[in-house]
């Protein structure tokens, strides 16, 4: 099917993606070369079969890369799936089996973290053996309103709050369908009378996802029926927050491994502070710094509490010196 001959509103909604990734993601992606993610869930199956139907009109080159986890039963009917797919949209297909038991380490990452991990290595892998600009991912309005309650519930501290980044250029990572909702994409795919693959581990209750997937976000869509909008207004707040201060931050040398915060730079309100600190903690890689940690170092500052040390997630360290703060790693023993 042809971009043209969906029903109107769905061939608009279609081409509004592009001006969402223009505008609210900063990245223009006509002419762009993209790696989709493809599982062959719903998600990325309505993102792949959007972005070729906008291929030809945007002049997108498209490949996909499937990963095969090997951990559910399912997973070699995936694989078979997403080659039959592919090959009857005619988009390049790249895929790999991922040994998740052999990566994991006692007292390391768990299975889940482990996959990730693993799968968004492949994906960069891909990305960069065909040049292509980015690796598109399915998340959409539901993943980005679990992923706000999630880090409102771990206790992130702000604008991480806001929830995940639409566009990474470091990770050359893009999501182009944050401003869709799941319903809108099933609804595409049923218009398409194209199949998908469920992922039965999406309903397992013992997941902190799925269990705000499954009880909490329906109570709050009963006081809220808009509320992933509402959220998307919280998530646009925390974009522009975030690049008023990467611009105010610039000057800042390199802080992959780490740097020293002299106290002309901390000689200022605590809001600027703390955003200072969230800065400099974020540009040393993963790892989500927590409201209480960054208010902990704050009062450490403060009360110039000399060689006081705070562990942030990522094996990231800040120490309160004498004439600064001392931003760098912890190496694991």
């Amino acid at each position: 099917m042809r971009l043209q001959d969906l029903p109107r509103p769905l061939a608009r909604r279609c081409l509004g993606l592009p001006h969402f990734c223009r505008d609210s993601l900063g990245v223009d992606i006509r002419g762009r070369s993209l790696v989709v993610a493809y599982s062959t869930g719903l998600d990325s199956t309505a993102l792949l079969h959007i972005l070729h139907l906008l291929s030809r009109p945007l002049g997108l080159t498209l490949a996909a890369a499937h990963a095969h986890h090997g951990l559910r039963p399912e997973s070699d009917e995936e694989l078979e799936h997403a080659r039959s797919t592919c090959s009857r949209l005619g988009v390049p297909l790249q895929t790999a089996r991922l040994d998740v038991p052999s990566a994991m380490r006692p007292g390391g990452p768990g299975q889940e973290e482990c996959a990730r991990n693993l799968r968004y290595a492949f994906l960069e892998s891909v990305r960069a053996g065909c040049g292509a600009d980015y690796v598109a991912t399915a998340h959409h309005a539901d993943d980005l309103a679990e992923d706000i309650l999630m880090r409102l519930v771990r206790g992130t501290g702000w604008p991480g709050l806001g929830g995940m980044t639409g566009a990474d250029p470091v990770r050359r990572l893009l999501r182009p369908l944050l401003d869709w909702e799941k319903n809108e994409l099933q609804s595409l795919l049923e218009t398409l009378g194209v199949p998908w693959r469920e992922d039965r581990s999406n309903a397992q209750a013992d997941r902190t996802r799925n269990r705000i997937r499954a009880d909490i976000l329906p109570l709050l869509r009963r006081e809220n029926p808009g509320l992933s909008k509402t959220l998307r207004q919280t998530w646009t707040l925390a974009r522009i927050d975030e690049d008023y201060w990467r611009q105010r931050l610039a000057h800042l040398p390199d802080r992959s491994d780490g740097i020293f915060i002299e106290s002309r730079l901390l000689d200022a309100h605590p809001a600027q502070r703390l955003r200072l600190y969230k800065h400099v903690l974020d540009d040393m890689g993963p790892g989500q710094a927590l409201a209480a940690h960054l208010l902990l170092l704050d009062r450490a500052w403060e009360g110039r509490k000399m060689g006081r040390r705070i562990q942030f997630p990522g094996d990231k360290v800040a120490c309160v010196e004498s004439g600064g703060i001392r931003f760098s790693r912890h190496e694991r023993i």
